[in-house]
């Protein structure tokens, strides 16, 4: 049961969004899997249906559950809730398509510790890091390149994996699937920025080009960070589509 105490002046949805939330952190549901009902978490915690609707209503816009008319409220999972977790949607206008790119690995390594981006992952400076670069290819010439890193003691052995990231599965999706790691939110930082010679020859722009240059850190449950990554976008013919 969940009551009202005058001595904590906490609103009762909330203290039920606390509760759900708790419960999705620690494993109750998995990712895709139903909650119990509305009437029937009313009926467990003593609280009306407008309070319990409340809470669900403000969980699904935190990104922590999702809702099939009909059919009920399931636990969001990075796969679930976005879809194919294409983070680079490239359109030429509104009237168009989004283009469909191809993902070709350029190399995946254990490196040692980047500071300032073990302090954006919350680790300590001295632990290793995966270094994962990738080019995207629309119509097989290069239009984003990608350099991402995540800490080696979250994701062990994610080498043997290698084979998938010039795949059709997202590394999203991987990092969820073998590793438990659902994406709840992502925090972009954009600016433009100069590319290097090897930049350059791997996107075939002139050495020196100003590209929009995107700054990623990906977080799951409890505002824990697991990812940083770095990209440089080409679009001079695609542009950027941004979902809000």
């Amino acid at each position: 049961m969940i009551k009202k105490n005058d001595n904590d002046p906490m609103p009762l949805f909330f203290k039920l969004q606390k509760k759900i939330k708790k419960q999705i952190e620690e494993g109750r549901w998995a990712p895709g899997e139903s909650i119990p009902t509305e009437r029937e978490l009313a009926k467990t915690y003593g609280l009306s249906p407008g309070t319990v609707k409340k809470s669900l209503l403000n969980l699904v816009n935190e990104g922590y559950l999702y809702r099939v008319q009909g059919k009920g409220t399931f636990v969001a999972g990075t796969t679930l809730r976005r879809g194919s977790l294409r983070y680079y949607r490239l359109q030429k206008d509104f009237r168009d398509e989004e283009v469909i790119l191809k993902v070709k690995l350029i190399e995946l390594n254990k490196i040692n510790g980047i500071p300032e981006c073990n302090k954006n992952l919350q680790i300590k400076l001295d632990q290793n890091l995966y270094e994962i670069k990738r080019l995207f290819l629309f119509k097989n010439k290069p239009v984003i390149y990608s350099i991402t890193y995540l800490p080696c003691k979250m994701f062990p052995d994610l080498e043997t994996f290698e084979k998938e990231f010039s795949g059709e599965m997202t590394l999203y999706k991987l990092l969820e699937s073998e590793y438990g790691t659902t994406t709840v939110s992502n925090k972009k930082l954009l600016s433009t920025a100069a590319v290097d010679k090897k930049i350059a020859a791997l996107l075939d722009v002139p050495k020196g080009k100003h590209l929009l240059f995107i700054e990623m850190m990906s977080f799951t449950y409890k505002n824990k960070p697991y990812e940083y990554r770095e990209t440089y976008c080409l679009t001079d013919e695609q542009k950027l589509v941004v979902l809000i």
